[in-house]
């Protein structure tokens, strides 16, 4: 795969590709340092669109609330980064949330 991701978003690799090789997803945050990883297959479940591509990050920073400083790689864990206790983070359930607004009648 070529170092520069293509204006095809079919040509690049996707977070369901990464899925297939069961891939760990790691996104950290070039503004306030802050490293997340994620299994690939828990981004494709919890992410709407199966063809986003890898290279983008799905969302912002939990801290800084901001996408512009994110970064995303993805890597096959080695058996001494498990063994080690590697920290991974997991979907629990999903929340619905209503949005309230007022209005003059």
């Amino acid at each position: 795969m070529p170092s520069i991701p293509s204006t095809n978003r079919f040509a690049n690799r996707s977070i369901r590709d990464c899925a297939r090789d069961h891939m760990l997803m790691v996104m950290r945050c070039d503004r306030c340092g802050r490293t997340v990883n994620y299994w690939a297959e828990d981004l494709a479940k919890v992410i709407d669109d199966p063809f986003h591509e890898a290279h983008v990050p799905p969302w912002g920073c939990g801290q800084c609330r901001t996408i512009d400083y994110m970064s995303i790689h993805w890597h096959l864990p080695s058996a001494q980064e498990l063994a080690a206790g590697l920290t991974v983070r997991r979907p629990v359930r999903q929340v619905v949330k209503w949005i309230w607004r007022d209005e003059r009648v």
